[in-house]
């Protein structure tokens, strides 16, 4: 499955839903977005802390939401609804607000199949508290150091997304020097065993999908869908 990351490398802005028509329309299978809490508790889809307004940067956490020309969360579920794909949204609070208010949305239009939460583990420890109340939730760990899976499990999740970002130089690099394919392997058959579906993220050259692809973990998140897309489809 291949995975846009925030609908971005299109020619609108990123988690925008013109940006995530375009890359459906490229192939994606599913889309990660970001969600972020305003200065007055509404949600909205941005992935910076910081946008530029009038040409002054201003906190999102620090703005109400009638300044922001962000995308809503009532009008991202509304979408959602629309398109019979898969959604990863990332949760870059820990706000029980933030939190709560992203799993009334699944569960009100019975989305659990299709709406997940993702994020990384400083992020994540509300939404993964809330999988006791709501046992039909998905929630998807990013794993900062996968080697650290070893001395202390991750919480029981859904899932587990391992790897790099390819914008942050040499953090490819320094993780494959860690874990060359054959390690790679035996840890996802670690985090398999623990009941983890395993994807990797943010994958964007053909090097990146055929290291995971040997590996045996073809669920990707990218910032290239039509290479993706591409590489796999020839396999």
């Amino acid at each position: 499955m291949i995975i846009s990351h925030r609908g971005r490398n299109t020619n609108f802005g990123e988690n925008t839903l013109a940006a995530f028509d375009k890359v459906l329309e490229l192939g994606a299978q599913g889309i990660e977005c970001d969600l972020r809490l305003t200065l007055d508790k509404k949600i909205v889809v941005c992935h910076d802390k910081k946008i530029k307004i009038l040409n002054k940067k201003v906190l999102v956490s620090k703005s109400l939401f009638k300044d922001l020309n962000l995308l809503s969360l009532d009008e991202l579920f509304i979408y959602i609804q629309k398109k019979p794909v898969l959604f990863f949204l990332e949760a870059k609070s820990s706000s029980k607000i933030l939190v709560e208010s992203i799993i009334k949305k699944i569960q009100e239009n019975d989305l659990w199949d299709r709406v997940h939460i993702i994020g990384f583990s400083f992020f994540i420890r509300t939404t993964i508290r809330s999988q006791a109340k709501y046992p039909k939730l998905k929630v998807l760990q990013i794993i900062n150091i996968p080697l650290y899976s070893y001395i202390r499990k991750p919480a029981k999740s859904y899932g587990v997304m391992i790897g790099w970002f390819d914008s942050w130089h040499g953090s490819a690099w320094i993780f494959r020097k860690l874990i060359p394919v054959g390690r790679l392997i035996k840890l996802r058959k670690f985090y398999v065993r623990r009941g983890f579906k395993v994807m990797a993220g943010v994958i964007n050259r053909k090097s990146g999908f055929k290291y995971f692809q040997q590996a045996g973990i073809e669920d990707i998140i990218s910032d290239n869908i039509s290479g993706a897309v591409n590489y796999f489809k020839h396999l």
